[in-house]
């Protein structure tokens, strides 16, 4: 069955989001895993490259763009309306969402991680992409989680 686990960040911490999703990208690399992280927009996805190259004081969380796909690529990153037929066609094993939207194409994918942050706009918002994601039959998981 096809899964989406809600990570809620119960804390107001800079760049959670992002730094979030650096951690959960750096694991499933670590695991031999590929994910597509896709935002909201170019800006929202320039602000998660930045933070993927400072991903912690030693290293940096190696990633692509959708523009610039390369095979070995684990991590690779870009906005909704950058996804086309080719991106999908990679076979990523899980997408990271950061967009307020769920994905058209999120039937593409066994496993989506949602990252809601503490406020309650982004709560409200994540309220109907549950609401969504229950309706269409996914396995829905909760996770709180602190930065």
């Amino acid at each position: 069955m096809k899964q989406v686990d809600f990570y809620l960040i119960s804390n107001r911490v800079t760049d959670a989001r992002y730094k979030l999703a650096s951690r959960l990208a750096n694991k499933l690399q670590k695991m031999q895993q590929s994910c597509l992280v896709i935002t909201d927009n170019p800006q929202a996805t320039s602000e998660l490259d930045r933070v993927m190259w400072s991903f912690n004081d030693s290293s940096f969380l190696a990633h692509d763009s959708l523009a610039e796909l390369t095979p070995a690529s684990k991590v690779h990153i870009g906005d909704h309306n950058s996804v086309s037929p080719i991106v999908l066609e990679r076979q990523h094993d899980v997408l990271i969402n950061l967009s307020a939207d769920v994905p058209m194409f999120n039937h593409h994918f066994e496993r989506i991680a949602e990252i809601v942050e503490a406020d309650d706009d982004a709560k409200a918002s994540a309220r109907k992409r549950y609401k969504s994601y229950q309706a269409e039959g996914f396995e829905l998981k909760m996770h709180n989680i602190e930065l």
